[in-house]
């Protein structure tokens, strides 16, 4: 079965699948070992982690497809990857769908910023045409060899307004588009962080609830969970926000107790490990299985 067969299938056993955002291999390692059945690659994770630098578009299609394929040869999960813009024009798109089947992924998304792209948390903003955004899609759809491969249509929309939001997001879909990804960072031109969580929920349902066909949602705002964002019609959400984050903050207090203390007891000490180095690490990254296969031959080169 293929990634994208499998994503597929599992988006019919959930009401809503969750996808934790990964970055690279040991990101998306950790992500299976607490038991999620599916992740999704961050190009603003990929960009920090691999380039350190911010998401503004400076990461190059080959860079993107080196880390997907990193990345799936590490987990069996199936792993949709941000697409971003699609790296130039229909060709480029074309290519990126091949690739990314070559490495592996499940599906992509592509989105209808202007380029350079950047993060919705961003000003700067702002999106090409229908039109240009459908060619791409078109390119995408056609160039793909598995007809499980996800395309999913990611719309930046919002800097027009909502209701322009909603209506790219339905022309996408009636071009072939598998999954909507509307991205609601602004309601009309005010940040959706201004609102109370109870009035973001409001405005994540009226977006789901016009928008024809299955949605991907990217936020849940603070008090609610997964099953809320299921409850008012959200497909999938792919959360890539807090683990980077997580990372981010860990690494960053670590250091910061290091350099303060001299030793690393101050940070255990605030922070207890639950996975040890090197010992639980390295079985967490599959050890066993190496010693193993490493004890099978070994003991067939000591019998001859």
């Amino acid at each position: 079965m293929s990634a994208g067969a499998r994503f597929r299938a599992l988006m019919a056993q959930h009401a809503c699948l969750v996808m934790p955002g990964c970055y690279d291999a040991l990101s998306a390692r950790l992500a299976e070992h607490a038991g999620f059945e599916a992740l999704a690659i961050s190009g603003f994770g990929v960009e920090a982690a691999l380039l350190g630098r911010p998401d503004i578009g400076l990461l190059t299609l080959s860079e993107l497809v080196d880390q997907a394929r990193r990345i799936t040869g590490a987990v069996d999960l199936p792993i949709t990857c941000d697409g971003e813009t699609g790296f130039g024009g229909v060709h480029n798109v074309a290519r990126l769908v091949r690739e990314m089947e070559d490495a592996g992924i499940a599906g992509i998304q592509i989105e209808d910023q202007q380029g350079p792209k950047r993060c919705p948390a961003l000003e700067g903003r702002s999106v090409v045409s229908v039109e240009e955004q459908l060619a791409r899609l078109g390119a995408a759809l056609a160039a793909r060899r598995d007809s499980d491969f996800m395309i999913i249509a990611r719309s930046d929309a919002d800097v027009l307004g909502f209701d322009a939001l909603i209506e790219r997001c339905n022309r996408y879909l009636a071009a072939g588009a598998d999954l909507a990804m509307p991205i609601c960072f602004l309601v009309d031109g005010r940040p959706i962080t201004a609102l109370s969580p109870d009035d973001q929920m409001e405005v994540y349902a009226r977006l789901a609830g016009a928008i024809d066909g299955p949605v991907k949602g990217v936020l849940i705002p603070h008090g609610y969970t997964a099953a809320d964002m299921a409850a008012i019609g959200y497909r999938v959400l792919g959360l890539t926000g807090g683990p980077i984050e997580a990372a981010v903050n860990a690494l960053y207090r670590s250091f910061v107790e290091l350099r303060r203390s001299g030793g690393e007891a101050a940070y255990r000490a605030l922070v207890p490990p639950e996975i040890t180095a090197p010992g639980g690490i390295m079985k967490l990254l599959g050890l066993d299985a190496f010693t193993e296969f490493e004890t099978r031959f070994r003991n067939a080169d000591d019998a001859t």
